[in-house]
This record gives structure tokens, C-alpha cells and sequence, in this order.
């Protein structure tokens, strides 16, 4: 279980310090992730656990993830991790080339 904890004024999950934020959706938001030793930098996927419960796809969630635990393919996102408290699951993906840089 990893808690949202703070580190030089940034919100820290687990090794990650948590930046801008990408992208919200119906149960969450994906933030920038920065790990505090290597400075790889990562996509965090926030979900909000009462939205979550509340629309009962916590079943298939629980799916994702271990579906995204298996999978090893170029153009599939890459699961570091997942943490979970008490009131969101967080998930570490690689984050994949820009699709606009590509040429």
C-alpha cells in the first residue's frame, strides 16, 4: 500500500514524485511520474476508489491489471507497478515514444 505522501513540495507516490497531469477521465487522472533516484520519468494512473466501487467495475479493473502484468509488446503500455489505499489504486506504466515526433 503506498500513501500520497509529500517531497520538496511535490506529492509522492511509492519512488514517484507526481507532476503535471496528462489527462482525466470518468474514475480518475494520469499524472506525470518522476523516479526520485533514476529520474525515468512515468504516466501514474489514479483511479478514485468510491467512483470505482460505486459504477461496479471493480472486477474489471482488477482484470486490467493483470492482463497488463502479462503483456510484453512494443505498442502495449508496460506495467512497473500498482499500489492501492485507501482511497485510490495507482498504477506505473512506461511511458512509449511520442507519437507526434514520429516521422
Amino acid at each position: 500500500m503506498a500513501e500520497k505522501q509529500k517531497h520538496d513540495g511535490r506529492v509522492k507516490i511509492g519512488h514517484y514524485a507526481l507532476g503535471d497531469t496528462l489527462g482525466v477521465g470518468t474514475f480518475g487522472k494520469v499524472k506525470i511520474g518522476e523516479h526520485q533516484l533514476t529520474g525515468h520519468k512515468v504516466a501514474v494512473k489514479i483511479l478514485n476508489r468510491q467512483k470505482i466501487r460505486s459504477l461496479d467495475v471493480v472486477g474489471k479493473i482488477k482484470r486490467e491489471i493483470q492482463n497488463l502484468k502479462l503483456f510484453r509488446h512494443p505498442h502495449i503500455i508496460k506495467l512497473l507497478d500498482a499500489f492501492s489505499s485507501r482511497f485510490s489504486l495507482q498504477w506505473i506504466t512506461v511511458t512509449g515514444i511520442w507519437l507526434s515526433t514520429e516521422t
